[in-house]
């Protein structure tokens, strides 16, 4: 009996796990793209282990060789998936914001989409993220945007620049603009929030709603009917996101 009770309680190779194998090995596979002469496959291969964090520690030295990479997208994302997994952003963000402003090297917008993926300990980037609200090409605006609403509150200086961006011209900046601003909780864009209810483009309407009703407050209650009016839009995700906001603001 002893010893099958030895046997029961002896220890366990936590790396026999079947999950833990299919781990390691699919790290392996994503260190060897890392080397793949086509960079989008790079730029993938870096995203996909940022999201492993910690468990993808062996693949640090293929992502520290990629930071000598001549595409410099791929160089963005191989020095993204070090901070993820390391945890250590400090030395690291000053490259982040210079890529920013990298305007022939860097894919339009991934900059700023990494800096997103950086959350709140990137709000040093928040200055160059509102300058990226200017730029002529959308794809830089609207990334710049979904930065800012990332950083959450501490993005409070970017409201002006955000509510502005509420008349874009591309509703995918004046989207991403809105959720912004839900996710800083400026009071003082409930008003052109309201006016954004009235948007030809469904996503404008339904994230400006859940915008308003994130914010609360007594302009949110004032805004109520507006947003009741959307309750009944005519496509169902609008419509859910102002029954969503109506509840939201009920309960602030």
């Amino acid at each position: 009996m002893m010893a099958a009770s030895s046997a029961c309680f002896s220890p366990v190779d936590p790396t026999s796990s079947p999950i833990l194998q299919a781990t390691s090995e699919r790290i392996k596979l994503l260190a060897r793209a890392l080397s793949d002469p086509h960079v989008s496959v790079v730029w993938n291969a870096a995203r996909d282990l940022a999201r492993l964090q910690t468990e993808a520690k062996s693949a640090l030295p293929a992502l520290a060789a990629v930071l000598q990479h001549t595409d410099a997208t791929s160089r963005l994302w191989a020095r993204y998936a070090i901070v993820k997994i390391t945890g250590t952003l400090e030395p690291h963000l000053p490259q982040f914001i210079s890529a920013l402003e990298d305007r022939t090297g860097v894919f339009p917008g991934m900059a700023s989409s990494a800096i997103a993926g950086l959350g709140p300990d990137a709000a040093d980037a928040i200055p160059a993220l509102m300058r990226e609200l200017e730029q002529q090409n959308s794809e830089y605006r609207w990334s710049a945007a979904g930065a800012l609403a990332r950083m959450g509150p501490l993005a409070f200086d970017a409201a002006p620049a955000l509510i502005n961006a509420l008349k874009d011209p591309d509703e995918k900046v004046r989207w991403y603009a809105a959720w912004a601003l839900g996710e800083i909780g400026s009071r003082d864009a409930i008003s052109s929030l309201c006016l954004a209810l009235d948007d030809v483009d469904d996503d404008v309407r339904g994230h400006s709603a859940l915008a308003i009703g994130k914010i609360g407050g007594s302009e949110a209650v004032d805004a109520l009917p507006r947003i009741l009016g959307l309750c009944t839009d005519d496509n169902p995700s609008v419509a859910e996101a102002a029954n969503t906001a109506v509840a939201m603001i009920s309960e602030h």
